[in-house]
């Protein structure tokens, strides 16, 4: 062989080994090289940067190096390169983006950098660390809600690709930012408890690794829980400027508005807001809310301020305080039904006996109206009398005769040592096709020692009809009569005279949506448990029926005066009910007349 061709060949496995070598120390790709000298030894790439990582894909970018023609770029998942991910040929860039299905989420990967010019490859260069990111997961459908009521609802979404839970937000306005409730679960779906009568906005977040995917708004009307009615309003005068007001709590009530009327109807003078079902009210002028000495009361319950319910209009007053008249006198005034004379109480006793019994609690009384005690006969006697003669009080009659006020069991009672009987009548309450007669008495008396003139008034009115007595029918015969009354006053008042009415109303504040009670309040006459500055027996109902006494308040019978007398006391003289000569307690009060 010539010395040229072995020269030739001797050149080549030096260039094998070359090329041997720089594989074993990590050159990678089939670099092919030229016959000719290597020439001077390449730098190896130094500033390695990453950008642009992220689940799928990556940028590796480097500085150039001087006389490199190209690059090779290594890729593997372990430091020493031993699981190379991706190889590349030669390229001119000075980046490369790796993308592709080998390219892994939450993966570390190493990458290496060789310069090529010709045959001559430099080492590799520093391994640069990066690792991409989790995948983020997919978007969930638009929130659902379903089963709405006034508790809250459910809301249900499409299942998010690779979301590992939700995040629930729920809020009442769409910015998110009122009344706002959060939670996490890892089901498409979510049980919301929220308040009722409101609507909300609700948003479903897909979480995986702390990643999120955008999510629409969803909103729901959640309907208001139904609102019950107030019960039975109870005003109660405190002093001349002080009036509490209660009343049985409304179902599902959040609030309530006590307002006071000049009339029933008409629009609020004053008004107070509570959250509970009582509230006092203090240093109130009803003249300067425009008042009258009698005004009215309503209740309105409200949920949330979208629902409203409210009481049955009641008649209030204040306390009258102190009065620049002088007093005239005072009289110890009672209102009394004693129980037909035909009737027996739980002890059998005859009506004499009992009548005899409750005369002897009229004992000590100025004036006194009866009712179901007859002027007629029973058994020869007439009842009035035998309870005037053991009370030692008079029976009201026509001036100079014998002949009584009434010839009805409606009669009034007076100490004669104390008044006059100037004149007096009756007059008959009921109208045509109501059934029982009923009657009022009416006498003016004069106070002998101070001279001052009273109209004294005693009623007896329906109690029921056709055996009902809560049925609308005889509670409208009950304001007939309570107007006719009313009307019989004013006809027999001419002198403008302090009034005082007694009488058994069959009726108390609030029964009705009208009541006798009412229609006497418009007239100016105030009920004396409403006005009396103390209060005795006030809890027990007026009537008992020989049964246990009823503690709810509720009196039948009534002392009623106007706003020329003052009442100092008030008491329902509760006894024990199986030896109380009546089905009725007797009403007792102390009244100063001006």
């Amino acid at each position: 062989m010539p010395d040229r061709h072995r020269t030739a060949a001797r050149i080549a496995r030096v260039a094998r080994r070359a090329v041997a070598t720089l594989v074993a120390v990590g050159v990678v790709g089939v670099v092919a090289f030229a016959t000719t000298s290597p020439g001077p030894a390449l730098a190896a790439p130094l500033t390695l940067s990453a950008a642009a990582v992220s689940h799928h894909s990556f940028q590796v970018s480097w500085a150039a190096v001087d006389r490199a023609r190209a690059y090779v770029v290594t890729l593997a998942t372990d430091p020493d390169f031993a699981h190379v991910a991706f190889r590349s040929g030669r390229t001119t860039s000075t980046s490369l983006v790796a993308s592709g299905g080998w390219v892994q989420e939450d993966t570390t990967y190493y990458a290496r950098i060789n310069a090529v010019a010709d045959a001559n490859v430099s080492l590799p260069s520093p391994a640069l660390v990066l690792r991409t990111t989790w995948q983020p997961p997919g978007a969930a459908g638009t929130p659902q809600p379903t089963k709405v009521d006034t508790s809250g609802f459910t809301v249900s979404w499409k299942a998010a690709p690779r979301a590992e839970q939700y995040r629930v937000v729920v809020a009442s306005d769409r910015a998110l930012t009122k009344d706002v409730q959060e939670s996490t679960t890892v089901e498409p779906t979510a049980q919301v408890r929220v308040r009722d009568g409101r609507r909300y906005f609700v948003k479903v977040t897909p979480v995986r690794k702390g990643l999120t995917a955008p999510q629409a708004l969803a909103q729901v009307a959640v309907p208001l829980k139904k609102l019950g009615q107030p019960g039975r309003t109870f005003a109660e005068p405190l002093s001349s400027s002080s009036l509490r007001v209660a009343w049985p709590a409304a179902k599902n009530a959040t609030a309530y508005t006590v307002q006071l009327l000049r009339h029933p109807g008409e629009k609020a003078r004053y008004s107070t807001t509570t959250p509970e079902p009582s509230v006092l009210i203090a240093k109130l002028n009803p003249a300067k809310h425009g008042l009258g000495a009698v005004f009215y009361v309503k209740v309105r319950a409200t949920r949330y301020g979208k629902a409203w319910s409210s009481t049955r209009t009641v008649a209030a007053t204040m306390l009258p305080g102190s009065t620049t008249h002088k007093t005239s006198f005072t009289a110890k005034v009672s209102s009394y039904n004693l129980l037909k004379p035909s009737k027996t109480d739980a002890e059998k006793r005859s009506w004499e006996r009992r009548y005899a019994a409750a005369a002897r609690a009229l004992r000590g009384m100025d004036i006194a109206g009866l009712q179901e005690t007859p002027w007629h006969k029973f058994d020869g006697k007439r009842p009035v009398v035998q309870v005037a003669k053991t009370a030692k009080l008079s029976v009201a009659r026509h001036p100079g005769t014998k002949k009584p006020c009434t010839p009805n069991s409606e009669p009034i009672l007076y100490r004669k040592s104390r008044f006059t009987v100037l004149r007096c009548g009756y007059d008959r309450l009921d109208t045509k096709g109501q059934g029982a007669k009923k009657w009022s008495t009416w006498a003016v008396l004069r106070e002998k020692s101070s001279g001052r003139k009273v109209l004294v008034v005693n009623a007896h009115l329906l109690a029921y009809s056709s055996s009902s007595s809560t049925s609308p029918r005889p509670q409208a015969m009950r304001v007939t009569q309570a107007r006719r009354l009313e009307a019989s006053i004013a006809r027999h008042n001419r002198g403008h005279y302090p009034v005082i009415v007694t009488g058994d109303l069959n009726t108390y504040p609030n029964r009705a949506s009208v009541t006798p009670i009412d229609v006497l309040a418009r007239g100016g006459y105030a009920s004396a448990e409403l006005v009396a500055a103390k209060r005795t027996g006030a809890e027990f109902a007026s009537f008992h029926g020989f049964a246990v006494s009823r503690l709810n308040g509720k009196h039948l019978d009534h002392v009623l005066v106007d706003r020329k007398s003052q009442v100092l006391t008030y008491e329902v003289r509760h006894t024990n009910v199986k030896r109380a000569p009546s089905d009725h307690f007797q009403i007792v009060t102390n009244i100063a007349v001006h």
